[in-house]
């Protein structure tokens, strides 16, 4: 259900790409980008290797935002089940990453977060997570767009995706 509903996730896990971070937005492929505050000053390098969808090693300059956006293909979500998540990820020292369902409104976008945050360490771990559609109160029923945001620390850290699946239940 991953490649219905996150199409650049297999253009992400097909793709080879290596190269430096953008201060503001880094395109790895269409539909999923790293965006940051301009505040936050971001440099760095990111590579997407063969087995692994992204590795990033981020060293902002300044404070603010960094978030990894993965476009979704449902602006209609159905009325019960659930959204959710599944990830596999590492990081040279342990970083905390807190999910967030992105959806466009009228006037902007409305963030509704998961549960749990992804606790990233030195050993790869898995997180599964999700959110109830019927009980999530401030998601919006119908958007224009979605798109999963992975929060990450605005601190240095280097932080391994080996795999990402959204999910619908």
């Amino acid at each position: 259900m991953t490649a219905a509903l996150a199409p650049g996730l297999a253009r992400l896990r097909d793709s080879r790409a290596d190269g430096p971070l953008a201060a503001t937005e880094t395109a790895f492929v269409p539909g999923i980008a790293l965006h940051a505050d301009p505040g936050l000053a971001l440099a760095g390098r990111f590579r997407s290797p063969a087995g692994r969808l992204l590795e990033l090693e981020a060293t902002p300059g300044g404070t603010g935002w960094i978030g990894l956006h993965v476009a979704l293909d449902t602006a209609s979500l159905p009325e019960t089940g659930w959204l959710g998540l599944a990830c596999q990820s590492a990081a040279a020292a342990p970083i905390v990453v807190r999910p967030c369902l992105r959806s466009g409104t009228g006037t902007g976008f409305a963030d509704t977060f998961f549960p749990r945050h992804i606790l990233a360490e030195p050993e790869a771990q898995s997180h599964v997570d999700a959110l109830p559609l019927a009980t999530t109160p401030d998601l919006p029923a119908d958007a224009p767009w979605r798109e999963l945001v992975l929060f990450l620390p605005g601190a240095p850290f280097t932080w391994h995706l080996h795999d990402l699946r959204i999910f619908l239940a």
